[in-house]
């Protein structure tokens, strides 16, 4: 932070100190590379393209491909039972880099390729996660078994596509 910025601060309880910073930046090495004092978030956990994909017997299908770069998302919902159709309500969407915010602490990256649960499984639920960084890309899926942070992940989506994301 430099001193230019305070200026920018109106009210003094507003300012963050330097040093709440570095211990934050420091205690977060596998999400922050710091070099020549430049702070910057390591390429294998900055976001590029998200696609999710959420399948339950007898439906709805829905995807969502979310673009980080050009802060944008693309919502598609695929139902064959006619009496389940909602139409989605315009401008009730909330916005990429809000839920980009939401996505670090749940460190998708870190989740498991598969998700499966013992036994046969028919009429569960599928789905899928890819996520595209700059340094490389994670994929993750399940039928009927998700990561310990999935409903947390479902409502950031929902929040994002204003529509409820969810099994």
């Amino acid at each position: 932070m430099s001193e230019q910025s305070k200026s920018l601060i109106s009210n003094k309880q507003d300012l963050i100190e330097p040093s709440y910073i570095k211990t934050l930046v420091s205690s977060n090495k596998e999400l922050f590379l710091i070099k020549d004092d430049i702070v910057s978030i390591r390429p294998d956990k900055e976001p590029v393209l998200m696609t999710v994909v959420l399948h339950g017997y007898p439906g709805p299908e829905m995807r969502v491909r979310i673009d980080f770069k050009r802060n944008n998302f693309t919502y598609f919902e695929w139902n064959l039972d006619s009496k389940a159709s909602q139409h989605l309500q315009l401008g009730t969407f909330g916005s990429v880099e809000d839920f980009k915010k939401k996505l670090y602490p749940l460190k998708v990256w870190e989740w498991e390729e598969d998700y499966q649960k013992d036994g046969i499984v028919v009429d569960g639920t599928s789905w899928s996660v890819t996520l595209k960084t700059k340094g490389r890309t994670y994929e993750s899926r399940g039928l009927d078994s998700f990561p310990k942070d999935w409903k947390e992940f479902c409502q950031a989506v929902s929040i994002l596509v204003g529509k409820r994301f969810s099994c």
